[in-house]
């Protein structure tokens, strides 16, 4: 989610180990990962949420992030992360529901709220739930509202530094672009600042009307994200200069406008916009 505008579709990292082209003192990559996205075979379910229970998420595996809301969020963004809010997160008929209103609020009521002319949701499983490796789907649908910026991410339980110990983007959409869906990983040396990260799309037109399964197979060897059983990415750790060993924890939120987000503005008037989750599913290799 720290990318801050759209980058063109580069090589794939990894490229250079499929075609034999290693550099001298670096070990051999292992032979190309399959070509499908779907689960690998002895891999079992570790850690899910279902949405099927409850009128709010379970506070046993998420927690709201509102830190930045007084000061204002990254990348210029324009809402409101409320906390234990039904109109911002809630459950209904089986889903989570993260929804961003054009609204302005009472700092009587919200003592944090910055002056945003938006309110939404940011879901984090940190301090309850984090992983290294494993296989990772969210069943979603996005919102097709300009504006809108949902993204459903990883980042390292402890950072000593930006994207020191990595980011994985599973899914990105911006409203303003309906049925592109980004898959991104930043790091200290290649991110969006630097305009060199790995980068990658899927096609999926109708993203904002039915659901799809966005889904990351992260392992030591490789990094590969898409959807639908579909990769769209495939990187190479050890292309990246880190290891991309650390515990990581599951963001799932709806940004409203932005540096990308916004980059055609805000359709207020088209408000609410709607993330939908189907489901979080988190399998790992039997031997982890």
């Amino acid at each position: 989610m720290a990318t801050g505008r759209i980058i063109q579709i580069g090589l794939l990292s990894g490229i250079l180990a499929l075609t034999g082209c290693i550099p001298a003192g670096r070990p051999a990559v292992p032979g190309p990962p399959p070509s499908s996205l779907a689960l690998p075979a002895g891999y079992r379910l570790v850690w899910s949420d279902e949405f099927d229970q409850g009128a709010a998420p379970d506070v046993r595996n998420w927690s709201y992030d509102s830190h930045r809301n007084r000061q204002g969020w990254y990348n210029g963004e324009e809402q409101y992360y409320a906390r234990h809010r039904a109109r911002n997160v809630r459950i209904e008929d089986g889903r989570l529901l993260v929804e961003a209103h054009a609204e302005r609020l009472d700092r009587s009521d919200y003592p944090d709220w910055g002056g945003q002319a938006y309110s939404s949701g940011r879901l984090i499983t940190r301090g309850h739930q984090s992983w290294t490796q494993g296989y990772f789907e969210v069943r979603a649908r996005m919102p097709c509202v300009r504006g809108a910026w949902p993204a459903l991410w990883l980042l390292p339980v402890q950072e000593t530094g930006r994207w020191q110990g990595g980011e994985i983007d599973i899914a990105e959409h911006v409203g303003a672009e309906p049925g592109i869906i980004h898959h991104s990983i930043q790091t200290a040396a290649r991110n969006f600042r630097t305009g060199d990260h790995p980068t990658a799309q899927s096609m999926v037109s109708d993203a904002c009307t039915q659901f799809h399964r966005y889904q990351l197979h992260w392992t030591r060897d490789w990094i590969r994200i898409g959807v639908d059983d579909r990769a769209a990415m495939v990187v190479s750790p050890m292309d990246l200069g880190i290891a991309f060993d650390r515990p990581m924890y599951l963001i799932l939120n709806l940004a409203i406008g932005g540096q990308w987000g916004g980059i055609k503005g805000v359709d207020a008037a088209a408000m609410p916009a709607r993330l939908e989750i189907d489901y979080v599913r988190i399998y790992q290799e039997d031997r982890l």
